[in-house]
């Protein structure tokens, strides 16, 4: 039998100076930092394009939110572009219930690496 709850994973794909980070899980308090510190470490080792994959992402809370907020902000002030993409509906209704669909770049397109 498989547990319903969903397990925190974090991949980084790199490819020249774009960088996808592929969350699957819960992004919230216990998880959202090690996302941070992934994005953080990439704008540092030169990325310039950020795309934070949320195909798999089952729960966002509020620490996650400002999280990628967070991450957002780094990456501007990095002079680099961030982009979200693929949020599930529940993600989505979140973003758009708190706003950060109008500061956020969303996508749904699909993310080739």
């Amino acid at each position: 039998m498989v547990d319903d709850e969903a397990i925190w994973e974090l991949e980084t794909r790199r490819h020249e100076g774009r960088v996808q980070v592929v969350l699957t899980g819960e992004l919230d308090l216990d998880s959202a930092p090690s996302l941070l510190t992934a994005v953080v470490n990439e704008l540092e080792a030169g990325a310039t394009d950020v795309v934070i994959d949320l195909t798999h992402l089952s729960f966002i809370d509020s620490s996650g939110l400002g999280t990628l907020v967070g991450c957002w902000r780094r990456a501007k002030n990095a002079g680099a572009t961030l982009v979200v993409a693929n949020p599930n509906e529940d993600v989505r209704v979140t973003l758009e219930i708190t706003g950060l669909d109008q500061i956020l770049p969303i996508t749904n397109e699909p993310v080739a690496n």
